[in-house]
């Protein structure tokens, strides 16, 4: 195809050159000077003058030279393309390299090289098979698409941007990543462009089963050749031990990834120190999981490793910071402690004491209970004041037996599952409340439970609340409302022993976890650095994303989790390439290479052939062709006198 001139145009003008051409060769160009008789000019009289006129060309060898040199000049103007249709040429490539978190595993063969140095490899060899008049834009890709070029006709710049790219922290969204390509595409409206991905292919199952294909025009495939045996964490979890007291359950799940059935040790240390190892035998393609107790109340750092080490060492080892366990000190005042026992030691997070009101001291570090009892002086700080005399904090209207009509206070957290109306309730308190207080129960003629929060404007806050009757008096202590009222009010009281706190490392992308969401729907998803992600709850699940390594923090009124999203996302599948897609580095008669310009070879060739016809067949020739040239003439001067002589 030609670039700066139509079919019809190269042939016009190459005619018009060819006629001029041929029309001067018939023409005589020598005059030699040759001794004749005189006779020869004499003519009969009355007869014409002979006149003799040759139309002959005598040097078809120079024609056939200058008009051949002058047609490769002239496509050489006409900037001869070979391949492709003048609509086509330029085009626009994409170049998808992949940046998975699997990029940073070893290169097979490559001690020291790993699966990011081949894709840069492959990726160099590419471009440089690509003619330099098209453009290419560059992706990373892993779970998001990312240009890291624009439509960039220097290669250099493109070049120089394979070279800076690295390994990300997720998995590659491979389907994704082709569509935002085809979509970039055609936004320039080139035809002929290739979509290049340069990759393992190594695709999560999530989209090995939603199993949708791209309509890729041309899709090439540059493979990276990876290790096929990897064992590693998938995730790890701690949470805090219901069983036993400063106490964590720690669970790790490892996966094979490999073809072969893998035997693995597994160690736990803490602060540097071993606490656990398990060895596991785990089936290829398939996950194990392993539990581990860990005792200790401060905070520390959980670490876990897997061994022996395998080509990729990112998902050999992760950390987990596990936080101080908080407990929280209960001194209940009572003649009657056996009726607060059951429920007070049933959860390691409370460390109860129990006294007579005969040894009662105003000290108070966590949460003082007063059973029937007002003591002089009254306790600072949170307290429960349980069935009190006629002097309270909240002022008792009247006392009543047997009431009727009793209501759980909607949206409140004191109240939180409360659903029984039909306590058989042997005698209250009616409570004269106001309006900063907060009504739990009420029944007929009031409240008969209601807290208060008392701010003394220095920073420091106290919490009271105060029941009109005792919840485990009687049968009362057989109904559950009794241990799940004194739940809520020890949550209320402090609710930062109270939540529960789980702490997990896996991998950054999507995350999708079980989670019961507060009646209020108040909870927060923040990074370490203080960012707030979006999220979305969902069927008893929260999910949210992030593209890289961070630990993010999901709190709620009775809850918080902590994600130490370290680990690297990994695969699940190989990817199938579609029908019909190409293959590794070009070769020289591939046809991304067809669109190479020919006419500076052609110049050169052209301009070479008008050399050769000027030397052999110019005016001006070198003395050494002068010289045969005339050493050949004598030879033929010689050759026909002695003709006729003979």
């Amino acid at each position: 195809m030609f670039l700066n001139l139509n079919l019809g145009e190269f042939l016009a003008i190459f005619g018009g050159i060819g006629v001029v051409t041929i029309a001067l060769y018939l023409l005589d160009r020598t005059r030699r000077r040759q001794v004749v008789s005189t006779l020869r000019f004499w003519v009969t009289p009355g007869l014409p003058s002979p006149v003799t006129r040759r139309r002959k060309i005598q040097q078809p060898i120079s024609l056939l030279l200058q008009l051949l040199g002058m047609l490769l000049l002239l496509l050489a103007v006409a900037e001869l393309h070979w391949g492709g249709s003048a609509s086509g040429a330029r085009r626009d490539h994409v170049l998808i390299i992949d940046t998975s978190a699997w990029m940073r595993a070893g290169a097979p063969g490559r001690p020291n090289g790993t699966l990011m140095d081949l894709a840069r490899a492959n990726a160099i060899s590419w471009l440089r098979a690509v003619p330099e008049s098209d453009r290419v834009l560059l992706l990373r890709a892993d779970a998001l698409a990312t240009p890291a070029t624009s439509w960039e006709s220097n290669h250099v710049k493109v070049a120089r941007a394979i070279l800076e790219t690295k390994p990300g922290a997720t998995a590659i969204n491979l389907t994704q990543s082709i569509e935002f390509a085809r979509q970039l595409q055609k936004q320039t409206g080139s035809v002929g462009g290739e979509i290049v991905y340069d990759g393992p292919g190594r695709i999560s199952a999530a989209e090995g089963d939603a199993g949708s294909t791209v309509n890729v025009p041309i899709l090439r495939y540059l493979q990276v050749a990876d290790p096929s045996e990897n064992v590693g964490l998938r995730n790890v979890g701690a949470r805090r031990s219901s069983a036993a007291r400063d106490s964590w359950d720690v669970l790790v799940r490892v996966r094979n990834y490999g073809k072969i059935a893998r035997t693995v040790n597994v160690t736990l240390n803490l602060g540097h120190a071993p606490v656990g190892l398990h060895s596991l035998t785990i089936p290829p393609s398939d996950d194990q999981e392993t539990t581990f107790p860990v005792h200790t109340k401060a905070a520390g750092l959980l670490e876990v490793r897997i061994y022996p080490q395998d080509a990729f060492a990112a998902d050999n080892y992760a950390s987990l910071e596990l936080p101080a366990q908080r407990s929280l000190h209960v001194v209940v005042y009572s003649d009657s402690p056996e009726e607060w026992k059951p429920a007070l030691e049933a959860d390691p997070r409370v460390v109860p004491e129990f006294r007579r009101k005969a040894e009662y001291t105003p000290a108070n570090d966590g949460l003082v209970i007063l059973d029937r009892f007002r003591p002089e002086p009254a306790p600072a700080g949170n307290v429960l004041w349980v069935d009190p005399p006629e002097k309270s904090p909240i002022s008792i209207r009247e006392r009543v037996g047997e009431p009727t009509g009793l209501r759980w206070a909607p949206d409140q957290a004191l109240s939180a599952g409360l659903r029984e109306h039909d306590l058989q309730i042997p005698s209250t308190a009616i409570l004269e409340t106001g309006t900063n207080d907060i009504k739990v129960a009420e029944v007929d003629r009031g409240p008969v439970i209601a807290a208060r929060v008392i701010d003394d404007g220095k920073g420091k806050i106290a919490r009271i609340i105060v029941m009109g009757f005792n919840p485990f008096a009687g049968s009362l202590r057989y109904e559950l409302a009794a241990p799940l009222l004194l739940a809520n009010e020890l949550r209320w009281f402090a609710p930062e022993v109270f939540r529960d706190v789980d702490v997990a490392a896996q991998s950054a992308g999507t995350v999708s976890d079980s989670f019961n969401a507060p009646a209020n729907g108040d909870v927060q998803v923040v990074t370490d650095a203080g960012t707030n992600l979006p999220f979305n709850l969902h069927d008893g699940k929260i999910q949210f994303f992030t593209g890289e390594a961070a630990r993010v923090n999901v709190i709620s009124a009775n809850a918080e989790r902590v994600y130490s999203l370290t680990l690297p996302e990994m695969w699940d599948r190989k990817w199938t390439p579609p029908a019909g897609v190409r293959r590794g580095i070009p070769a020289w008669n591939d046809s991304i290479r067809r669109g190479t310009d020919l006419w500076p070879w052609l110049a050169l060739l052209g301009a070479a052939l008008l050399l050769l016809e000027y030397l052999l067949y110019g005016r001006e020739m070198s003395a050494l062709l002068r010289v045969v040239r005339a050493h050949m003439e004598r030879a033929g001067d010689a050759a026909g006198a002695g003709g006729r002589a003979a």
